[in-house]
C-alpha cells in the first residue's frame, strides 16, 4: 500500500504525492498572480502547458521556457533547456484532458474544484507522476517526470480562469 504525503508551499500551492514520486517532483512556483473570482463564477479554467527538456550537456536555454529557467536553476542543476511542446486547454470541472509527451507516455489533467485557495488539478504522467495540486490563478508550477534523451522532461502548467 503507497503512503500520501500532504505538502504546501510557501506561495499557498498545496497538494498531496506519494513518497516513492518525492525525488521526481520539483514542485515550483511564480508569485504575483491575481486573485481568484468567487467559485460560483468560474465555469472552467485555461490551462497552459509547456513541456521541456533540461540536460546536463552544454548548451543554450531556449528563450520561450525563461520562466521555467527562472525557477528551476537554483532548485537544481543542469546546462541546457528546450522547449519541446506547447499547450494551451480549456478545461471544465472534472473534464479530463490528454495530452501525448515525447517519450510516448501521456500527460492527464482534472481539475476538480475551483475557489478562493485556488484550482485543484489531478495530475497523472503515465508510469511517473501522480499528485493532486492546488494552484492559485496566474501561477506556474514545474515538476520533473522522468529521465529522457540524456537528460529529464519536465513539465509546467499554468492555470488562469
Amino acid at each position: 500500500m503507497m503512503s500520501h504525503k500532504r505538502f504546501e508551499t510557501r506561495s499557498g500551492v498545496t497538494g498531496v504525492r506519494g513518497l516513492g514520486l518525492l525525488a521526481g517532483f520539483l514542485p515550483v512556483f511564480l508569485a504575483g498572480a491575481a486573485p481568484a473570482p468567487a467559485a460560483a463564477q468560474v465555469q472552467g479554467i485555461g490551462l497552459g502547458v509547456v513541456v521541456s527538456h533540461i540536460s546536463d550537456q552544454p548548451g543554450r536555454i531556449d528563450p520561450r521556457g525563461q520562466r521555467i529557467h527562472q525557477k528551476l536553476s537554483a532548485q537544481i542543476r543542469y546546462q541546457s533547456l528546450s522547449v519541446l511542446q506547447t499547450h494551451q486547454m480549456k478545461l471544465g470541472l472534472n473534464e479530463v484532458r490528454s495530452l501525448s509527451l515525447p517519450n510516448s507516455r501521456s500527460l492527464r489533467v482534472r481539475a476538480t474544484d475551483i475557489g478562493e485557495r485556488g484550482v485543484l488539478l489531478n495530475v497523472d504522467v503515465e508510469g511517473s507522476v501522480q499528485t493532486d495540486l492546488r494552484v492559485k490563478n496566474g501561477h506556474l508550477v514545474v515538476f520533473g517526470t522522468e529521465p529522457y534523451d540524456n537528460g529529464k522532461l519536465v513539465i509546467s502548467l499554468e492555470p488562469t480562469w
